[in-house]
């Protein structure tokens, strides 16, 4: 039996959303993935960062940017600095 989550079977989910909760700490996801993680838009996660309830990214290239696990799992349970 599949689990549902948000209306999809685990199984058609990304990886990086699928394996979330195994990822270490310190690994890192793209917007995608916390966008499907939260159910929140693009714009709403940008204005979140702006209200300091999600850390501002880590920039690794011109146009990529990605976030620590530990911030994201913050985010999501409302916990973050």
């Amino acid at each position: 039996m599949d689990m549902v989550f948000a209306n999809t079977c685990v199984h058609c989910l990304p990886d990086s959303v699928a394996a979330f909760d195994s990822l270490p700490e310190e690994a890192l996801v793209n917007l995608k993935t916390i966008i499907a993680l939260s159910c929140r838009s693009k714009s709403s996660i940008y204005r979140d960062i702006a209200a300091s309830r999600l850390a501002r990214p880590i920039h690794i290239g011109s146009k990529s940017a990605r976030w620590r696990v530990s911030d994201v799992r913050e985010y999501l349970t409302g916990n973050s600095k």
